[in-house]
């Protein structure tokens, strides 16, 4: 929790001097790029949190796999190393596309589905977020068999299930509720 917390401080800090230094986009870009490297590596996350290895060997690592990114973005890796908080990058970075999504006011939505949604779909969800929420948004189809029919879609902390699965599981338990009537 505690590293959760800094790392919003330093996403913070960081978001503020983009704004300041007019590269926003550029900062948002490169979190991004984080955000993947880190996601498609877990060795790097198990090298930056490691505390065997020392911060001088990760410091040297973190600005060589992220060499061409921009200065704010390597001056955060500096400072990090400087505050002994190497193991958070990934964190700070996650935390940044949120601060950024919310300076933007763009939403994300996730649809999870039985199979895929042509682009079609997709767009016609799309739409009718933005237009119930007043908000740009940004949707991800998330696919599980399991659901049967039907979709689950939440946006932000809100949850829409119109499964088949949980229609289902709604009626099992209307069911059960009744097993103790008698029959006469």
């Amino acid at each position: 929790m505690k590293s959760s917390r800094a790392a919003i401080r330093y996403a913070k800090a960081l978001l503020l001097e983009a704004v300041e230094k007019n590269s926003v986009e550029e900062t948002f870009s490169d979190m991004e790029f984080v955000k993947k490297t880190f996601a498609d590596n877990i060795e790097l996350k198990h090298m930056t949190g490691s505390r065997v290895i020392k911060n001088s060997i990760k410091l040297s690592s973190l600005s060589l796999i992220f060499k061409d990114l921009g200065s704010l973005t390597l001056s955060l890796i500096n400072i990090l190393h400087e505050n002994n908080r190497m193991n958070i990058f990934d964190i700070v970075a996650l935390k940044f596309i949120e601060l950024y999504n919310d300076f933007k006011e763009i939403q994300s939505a996730t649809v999870t589905t039985a199979v895929p949604l042509n682009n079609e779909l997709e767009d016609q969800v799309l739409e009718t977020i933005s237009k119930l929420t007043n908000k740009k948004t940004t949707l991800t189809n998330r696919v599980d068999k399991s659901l049967i029919g039907g979709f689950v879609l939440r946006v932000g902390d809100i949850e829409y299930n119109a499964s088949f699965k949980n229609k289902l599981k709604n009626i099992k338990q209307e069911f059960n509720k009744n097993t103790n009537l008698s029959i006469t």
